[in-house]
């Protein structure tokens, strides 16, 4: 990536340098210049980055992720964002460290993610203006962050010379909400959101009132921000920071939001043993790359419950488990669980730069294009899998699971994107009606006849 922007203007914070044919990351961002490790080692005075109470992060306009790659050695995992801004491609160089990342920004749309998901959300001169538009980011925060969670903001406007009002307005809008300040040092400030709803009615000074008692929070796509608090009663049981198991017991725990599906938990144990099978299959019978260096950034392009992506807990590998926004919101459960994942429509392009997976994972590719409850396809398998080629990087592996039909036309498909394919028998216990394709993206160039 001969992308040399972000090293000029930010190598002197510790970003990323240039060193002979290639960029390195010390692991320093604009608050933290010295590395991330000595942010952490502050940080862990107030928060409890250790011993397995958080697990999911959050990190808001993340540069190269190097706070999310320090996070790893802690056992949490996070989700890191940016959108595309005059720092270019600072997503795209997150996922060739192999480090979580999404492109997105906090603008008119509530992020794609279900609340309460994060136990953990983090600012590091992130700049969003939080009290601004009656609070409205900062009550999108707080619809992500789960009860008990911790909302860290480093820079701006936290004791910052001349932004005194918006530093005071931060302050009041965190006390109209309830948040318990654990520590303001220096540009730095830490709060603990509380873990129920009993403060709400002190809002009103502040014209923020809670959402009506029927609103879903858990909607997302294409969602517009609201001004009102997400209320956390909506949810019935222990999953409050504190409540919920602690990691990685909280992995293989049935999550209190799985019960929001119809006979959720049974389908819950269900799901994990038969994932638990199946990857089990994956690697002896169909000797895939899962569990070697070759494989980092993997993607679950319909998760359900996360059974896959906890089936490769002892794997070097992060997934991004996605659940299409037109099915039966899951992605809750995922994060209870200590996954992480996103809501995403597979009739549109995915929020990622070209060539940033290693291995992608598809149960039932034919579902993610047809109307729910009916196999008229909203849109074309052609297009999906050239998008899947987009996201896969050469020489990365594709796994799709489905009918006979539907893999005889994926395996037409592939050729003409110019996969190698491999059709293998499904596993013992899976449906006799399934086969799996297994792909391999193959590094080519445009001959001189063709252009």
């Amino acid at each position: 990536m001969p992308y040399n922007k972000i090293a000029d203007r930010k190598g002197h914070q510790g970003w990323m340098k240039i060193k002979g044919p290639h960029f390195i990351f010390p692991g320093g961002g604009t608050m933290f210049p010295d590395g991330a490790g000595q942010y952490l080692e502050k940080l862990k005075k107030y928060v409890p980055l250790t011993g397995g109470v958080l697990r999911t992060a959050l990190d808001m306009g993340c540069g190269v992720a190097s706070f999310g790659g320090a996070l790893l050695a802690e056992g949490i995992l996070t989700m890191s964002f940016a959108p595309r801004d005059s720092h270019k491609a600072q997503i795209q160089f997150a996922l060739e460290r192999g480090i979580p990342a999404f492109v997105a920004m906090l603008g008119t749309r509530r992020l794609a993610f279900p609340s309460f998901s994060f136990d953990l959300v983090h600012c590091s001169r992130c700049l969003i203006p939080f009290t601004a538009y009656n609070a409205t980011y900062f009550i999108e925060v707080d619809r992500l962050l789960r009860p008990g969670g911790y909302l860290v903001i480093s820079g701006p406007p936290v004791q910052w010379a001349k932004q005194e009002k918006e530093w005071a307005d931060l302050q009041a809008v965190a006390r109209a909400l309830c948040y318990e300040v654990i520590a303001v040092d220096r540009n730095t400030a830490v709060w603990r959101k509380p873990t129920g709803d009993s403060c709400l009615p002190n809002q009103n000074e502040l014209g923020i009132k809670p959402c009506d008692e029927f609103d879903d929070s858990t909607v997302a796509w294409y969602f517009k921000l609201k001004n009102c608090i997400s209320r956390t009663s909506s949810v019935k049981g222990d999953y409050a920071v504190g409540s919920i198991p602690k990691w990685p017991d909280r992995l293989n725990r049935i999550p209190v939001r799985a019960g929001l599906l119809e006979g959720g938990t049974d389908i819950f144990e269900d799901d994990t043993r038969r994932w638990t099978r199946r990857v089990d299959y994956y690697k002896k019978s169909l000797n895939l790359k899962l569990g070697t260096p070759s494989a980092r950034n993997v993607m679950d392009m319909n998760a359900f419950f996360g059974g896959f992506a906890a089936a490769l807990l002892s794997d070097p590998v992060w997934v991004m488990n996605v659940v299409p926004a037109d099915k039966p919101s899951t992605l809750s459960a995922i994060y209870d669980r200590g996954l992480i994942g996103v809501y995403h429509d597979w009739c549109e392009p995915f929020s990622t730069y070209p060539r940033t997976y290693d291995f992608i994972h598809v149960d039932g590719i034919a579902m993610l294009i047809e109307h729910q409850g009916s196999k008229r396809r909203r849109c074309s398998l052609v297009d999906l899998m050239v998008e899947m080629d987009r996201i896969l990087r050469p020489e990365g592996t594709v796994l799709i699971r489905d009918s006979p039909e539907v893999i005889d036309k994926v395996n037409h498909i592939a050729h003409a994107v110019r996969w190698t394919t491999e059709i293998h028998e499904k596993d013992s216990g899976s449906p006799e009606t399934e086969k799996i394709l297994v792909a391999t993206k193959t590094t080519w160039k445009l001959s001189s006849e063709s252009r």
